[in-house]
Order: C-alpha cells, then sequence, then structure tokens
C-alpha cells in the first residue's frame, strides 16, 4: 500500500501517528545506517558518504554505539581504508569489555535461579552474545536489563539486596533500577521489571510473553524474547517515550535493531507479530518503526501487512498513551481512571 495514501487516509481521519515526526533524523544518521546495515554497492556509497561528511572522533552517543557493527559489515565486503584500524579497535575493546560484563550478568542469573526465579534478558545484553540462535550486532552493553515473574519482583529485588545492590530511589514499583555497593569495576545500572507490555487482561499478557521466550539452559544465561516479542519491544521503547529535544540523540540504535530483526523474521511470524502488536497495544509504534524501515531501506513487507494494520482498531488506552507522552494532563487523568475501571471490570 502506497505511504503518501495512507498519509492522506491518516491525516482524513486525525490518525496523525505520533512521534513520527520527531525522528527525521539527520542525513549523516541515515548514511550512518545503510552503511551499517545494507550490502553491496548500497553499503559501500553509503560508508563512503558518511565517512566524508562526519568526524569519528566527534561522533554523537549513538553514532558511536553503531561503529562495532559497521565495522563488522565493511570487513565482510573486504573494505580496505584507513579508518578501518581505528575500527577494530573500538570493536575488540566492546567485544572484550562485553564479555566481563556478561560474566557478571549470568552470575546474576544464577543467583536469581537458586532461589526460583527466571529472568528474561533484554537491552543490550539480549544482543551481546548470550544465548543460541542470537543475531549479534556488537554493541557495547551499558546496562543489565532483566524481566522477571510480576509477584516475584520484590523477592528478586530484596535477594539482590542481600548481594550488595541497593534500590534506587524514585523508580516505579514495576520497574526497579538497583546498583551495585561493591563491584565499582562494573559500575552498571541493572533494570528489573515485572511486566513488560501493559495491556489487560496483564496476566495473560505476561503469559504471552513467557510462552514465546526461549532458554538457554547450556550456560544459565537465562531466556530471551522471542524475535516477534523482541521486535514489538523495541518498538514500544522507541517511541513510547518523552519527545527529544533536538539537542538529544536519537535512538538509531533501536531502527538497527528492529532492522535485523524483521530481516530475518520468518514469513509465518508475520500474522504473530501484526497480532500481537494488537494485542500488546503496541500498533502505533509498530506502525512508525516499519514506515522507518521502509523509507530508510526500501524494506519489503508482504502485501497485506499495511491494510491490516491499518484496519486494526485502536484501544483507548494506547491512544491516551502518547497524549500522556506529549504531555497532555487531562489525557493522564483519564488514562489513570480508564486503566482504574479495567481493572474493576475484571475483578468481578
Amino acid at each position: 500500500m502506497n505511504l503518501d495514501l495512507l498519509d492522506g487516509v491518516a491525516a482524513r481521519q486525525g490518525l496523525r501517528l505520533a512521534y513520527f515526526d520527531s525522528y527525521r533524523l539527520e542525513l549523516s544518521h541515515k548514511q550512518l545506517l545503510k552503511a551499517t546495515l545494507l550490502k553491496e554497492q548500497a553499503m559501500l556509497t553509503a560508508w563512503q558518504d558518511w565517512r566524508d561528511s562526519v568526524d569519528i572522533e566527534t561522533l554523537d552517543t549513538s553514532s558511536y554505539s553503531l561503529l562495532p557493527q559497521l565495522y563488522q559489515n565493511l570487513l565482510a565486503h573486504g573494505v580496505d581504508d584507513t579508518e578501518m584500524s581505528r575500527l577494530k579497535g573500538i570493536y575488540r575493546r566492546n567485544w572484550y569489555a562485553n564479555q566481563l560484563k556478561l560474566k557478571s550478568l549470568k552470575a546474576i542469573l544464577s543467583s536469581l535461579k537458586d532461589i526460583g526465579i527466571e529472568a528474561i534478558v533484554l537491552g543490550d545484553a539480549a544482543w551481546g552474545g548470550i544465548g543460541k540462535n542470537k543475531i549479534e550486532n556488537y554493541r557495547s552493553i551499558s546496562s543489565f536489563h532483566l524481566l522477571v515473574d510480576g509477584n516475584y519482583l520484590e523477592t528478586a529485588i530484596e535477594h539482590l539486596i542481600s548481594l550488595n545492590w541497593h534500590s534506587v530511589d524514585g523508580t516505579s514499583q514495576q520497574f526497579r533500577e538497583l546498583r551495585n555497593n561493591c563491584d565499582s569495576s562494573l559500575n552498571l545500572p541493572l533494570y528489573l521489571q515485572g511486566h513488560l507490555f501493559w495491556a489487560i487482561p496483564q496476566d495473560y499478557t505476561d503469559g504471552q510473553v513467557w510462552h514465546y521466550a526461549t532458554a538457554d539452559w547450556s550456560n544459565e544465561a537465562g531466556w530471551h524474547l522471542s524475535p516477534t516479542d523482541q521486535f514489538l519491544d523495541g518498538c514500544a521503547r522507541m517511541f513510547f517515550r518523552q519527545r527529544l529535544p533536538k539537542s538529544s540523540n536519537p535512538q538509531i540504535h533501536r531502527i538497527a535493531d528492529a532492522f535485523l530483526l524483521i530481516a530475518n523474521l520468518p514469513n509465518n511470524d508475520w500474522i504473530r507479530l501484526i497480532t500481537q502488536a494488537q494485542r500488546y497495544q503496541v500498533i502505533l509504534p509498530v506502525q512508525n518503526m516499519l514506515r522507518l524501515l521502509q523509507q530508510l531501506f526500501a524494506l519489503e513487507l508482504p502485501t497485506w501487512v499495511w491494510p491490516a494494520l491499518w484496519q486494526m482498531p485502536i484501544a483507548n488506552m494506547e491512544w491516551l498513551k502518547y497524549r500522556v507522552l506529549s504531555g497532555d494532563r487531562r489525557s493522564l487523568m483519564r488514562s489513570t481512571i480508564v486503566q482504574s475501571l479495567q481493572l474493576l471490570t475484571l475483578s468481578k
């Protein structure tokens, strides 16, 4: 389906997608993404254009995070360039640092497992080489992020506190940040949460996530999201956030992650992806991400995907979440009331 036609339909129906304009990328970001992810001549052209227009020494944080992945793509294409030695050094430092961090993470996962609590690895570490059949993107691990059963979240936190972690004040009841009191050399935040997607009924939503997750029993590496849920989670994390000021770094690494997941998605998983986008109430961020991927990489989707996405009704709570994120205080109050009423109805 033509994207311009979709834009016209959206405008007439008042359904302009929230936050899409916040991710109008700089030309250098587009070039870097293409050089990192595309193949053959398209990659080589993007690489030369990007290399000629930036100074690697002064890159923004988000661009810098893609350099190890860029190096691997350049290496695979036999690129001979004076910058390759610098990129190789960045890649090797990241790889070595990640091995130390993953060793610490596996110790945390093993400790939680000893008290009967399983955890799904999220965030950078989910791409850092843990688990079988994972797509690696070589990015530096900046934090540990785990999903546990919400019923055992407090037990997990109490256990970690007994192991010299402490809870950081100000985090929500279902999303907790912990810091290690002793391991100053690691100094990475550990995020724990009890729910991945917030959709009523919550127990069913949580059950779907765990049902499709896979475990790596060989090296105590915890559980891992299915590629479909990893894609949906990445979309939600990119678009369910406060609007970024122009001076902030765009989250281009999430675009790279999404491209890798979609490019490796089996055809029979598309039905589940679209179905679960509605189940988890993340239709809007999925629409946004797929549009970005199509515009940047001319990504080809199954012909039925866009019509299916645009025909799906969007829950009031999902619209309200977008209005809340844009700073609408009245929508914040409404979302709280609506969620309370949903919980009351389900409890009867």
